[in-house]
């Protein structure tokens, strides 16, 4: 009887130290996935303002075109004219 009273006993003291061990083990686990959640949320974060970025980017970059769009068209309407009055001026030289 004494015999297997130290047996149980011995047990419950293994089962104690692997309960111990299974509960720092969840614990860390339990810690590294708040750190896993957090990084996920500061990638989150990095990728929408990235993405807002590049919005702003491409906003600013087609306001570049469509300013330069309208510098050239001025340009060539410019040109056009000039052409045009040297053209006239042209003309009038020749029926002269």
């Amino acid at each position: 009887m004494l015999h297997t009273l130290n047996n149980v006993q011995e047990r419950i003291q293994q089962l104690e130290e692997e309960n111990g061990i299974s509960r720092r083990r969840v614990r860390e686990l339990e810690m590294e996935l708040e750190d896993c959640k957090r990084e996920v949320v500061r990638e989150r974060t990095r990728l929408i303002e990235q993405e807002e970025l590049l919005k702003q980017r491409m906003k600013r970059t087609s306001k570049g075109k469509e300013r330069a769009r309208t510098d050239d068209s001025f340009h060539f309407h410019e040109r056009y004219k000039e052409a045009v009055e040297e053209k006239k001026g042209s003309s009038k030289l020749i029926e002269r």
